[in-house]
């Protein structure tokens, strides 16, 4: 279950295979694996980045009311308060958690 959310997860914010792997901290044939055996566990390492993923997901449609092309503007554009791009900023367990605090405060 958490396997198929996070790749939805993911295909809605607009990352790419590779994006999703330096997310999770997998390599791309492990993101392919999971396209093909949607299981991941919760507890691992990967599993947490997965919850985080999808919860930037659900706070970034609850601020853009849906719309991808906003979200994914937001993803990819200079952000002054994150003092980053937030698509790189993310790459980081320490990025992410960043990134999803800062949206989730403003949602």
């Amino acid at each position: 279950m958490l396997g198929k959310s996070v790749l939805r997860a993911a295909k809605l914010l607009s990352l790419s295979q590779s994006q999703l792997a330096i997310v999770l901290d997998m390599d791309v044939e492990a993101i392919t694996q999971l396209q093909n055996q949607p299981e991941l566990d919760p507890n691992s390492k990967q599993g947490k980045l997965a919850l985080l993923l999808i919860r930037l997901y659900q706070a970034l449609h609850a601020l853009t009311g849906g719309d991808q092309a906003a979200m994914k503007i937001f993803l990819t554009s200079e952000n002054r308060v994150t003092s980053g791009i937030p698509i790189h900023q993310i790459e980081t367990m320490s990025g992410l958690i960043f990134v999803l605090n800062f949206v989730e405060a403003i949602v």
